[in-house]
């Protein structure tokens, strides 16, 4: 039994590889940030923390070459990589268990949630190689939704069910049970094998890097990774900026906030996300990324403008939870558009970059959200991130996806 004779298998497999990565992100970026703030932490460290469980994504185009370079081709190709990945995410989250108060040892907590996000990135990483490897053309788009989908839901566990877990039982029982989830899922790749061919010779590491930097030579490729390393700068700057505003300013209790981020808002963005798998292939990746990313900046300017309904529940929640679906929607778009402009040859390692720099502008947006705090107030924040939206749209406009595809095979000779 093998993921590469077994279409059903193969996309059950990657969901919940994915969910495995949703749920330690749920947990850290939505219920430990507004866990930490009701401690009263300061927003420069909260902004800090929450960069944390990015950045590391951010040298993703490191594991790329690593894992297409470095095999083990009893065990395949990438299945070494993704079990190792998901039993140190686990080891980390029980290292977490053993720091007596997280709100004092705060270095420390800071340290191991960026070793986590090292180990959830290398599993991202390996888990997107596979499906660069095994997935078709035609199962692409509906596939990249339903892995993204579960990365939501299990975002959800991590969010909402954690910070219901804390609540009643306390962070500790919330680390073991997320422990258990990982240790259990790991088992899947364990028990079934990539294929049962054997995998491809080496790629030798200098070929692989003038493969590369052939790859990036195209226009399409080449505005890719700027629209990459822009477009999630906006999302990043109102994502931790919500923290400071509803659970700071505003006095909301952490488990009221993470229950709409991190609770409903991942159900109907992870649902947006899994239905976007579907209409891309009618659709197109640039048209539906381009409304996304628009009508995500309308929400922004409408809850700017709204100020005054901002003690209104069913106001924040309406748009909070549109917000969740354009995001999703877009985020399933842009991931979709990257997978088209990677060449095969290297598919691993080219996509991994575009990841990476999607993840250092969320990165980037985290850090600079102390900084917006201090420049404008609330409304001001997110009527310029809406801005820096609608300028990032337009860099769509040169990609043509079909350009790798075209100018670049496995046959291409490497200059």
């Amino acid at each position: 039994m093998s993921l590469a004779e077994r279409p059903r298998l193969r996309l059950l497999t990657f969901c919940l590889l994915y969910a495995a990565q949703g749920i330690p992100w749920g947990f850290m970026a939505t219920t430990l940030p507004a866990y930490l703030t009701k401690r009263g932490l300061d927003a420069g460290f909260v902004g800090a923390a929450l960069a944390f469980t990015t950045l590391p994504y951010t040298f993703k185009w490191i594991w790329g070459p690593i894992i297409d370079t470095y095999t083990l081709p009893r065990f395949g190709r990438r299945r070494p990589w993704i079990i190792f990945a998901q039993g140190m995410m686990a080891v980390t989250l029980v290292a977490l268990i053993a720091i007596p108060d997280l709100t004092i040892e705060v270095r420390m907590l800071a340290w191991m949630i960026f070793l986590h996000t090292v180990f959830n990135a290398l599993q991202d990483v390996a888990v997107d190689a596979l499906a660069v490897d095994l997935l078709t053309d035609e199962e692409r788009g509906r596939a990249n939704g339903l892995m993204y989908g579960s990365k939501y839901f299990g975002g959800i566990f991590g969010g909402a069910g954690m910070a219901y877990v804390i609540a009643s039982s306390g962070l500790r029982t919330a680390l073991l049970l997320q422990t258990a989830i990982l240790v259990a899922i790991m088992f899947v790749p364990l028990l079934v094998k990539e294929s049962n061919t054997p995998p491809p010779p080496r790629t030798p590491g200098r070929e692989l890097a003038r493969s590369l930097g052939q790859a990036f030579s195209l226009r399409s490729t080449l505005v890719a990774a700027v629209l990459m390393l822009g477009m999630n700068f906006a999302i990043g700057v109102i994502s931790a900026t919500g923290y400071a505003l509803f659970v700071g300013a505003l006095g909301w209790k952490p488990e009221s906030y993470t229950a709409i981020t991190g609770g409903w808002g991942l159900v109907v963005g992870g649902s947006a996300a899994m239905l976007t798998g579907f209409i891309l292939d009618r659709f197109g990746r640039r048209p539906v990324a381009a409304v996304a990313s628009r009508a995500l900046a309308g929400g922004w300017i409408v809850f700017a403008l709204g100020r005054g309904s901002w003690t209104d529940l069913t106001f924040v929640r309406t748009l909070a939870f549109y917000e969740a679906a354009a995001t999703g929607v877009l985020s399933v778009s842009l991931i979709a558009l990257c997978m088209d402009l990677s060449w095969t040859k290297i598919g691993g390692s080219q996509f991994a970059a575009y990841m990476a720099l999607s993840n250092f502008s969320t990165t980037l947006g985290y850090q600079f959200s102390a900084r917006a705090q201090e420049l404008w107030d609330w409304h001001g924040i997110y009527l310029v991130a809406a801005v820096c939206q609608v300028v990032m749209t337009f860099v769509l406009l040169p990609i043509d996806p079909t350009q790798t595809k075209r100018e670049l095979t496995d046959a291409t000779k490497i200059n």
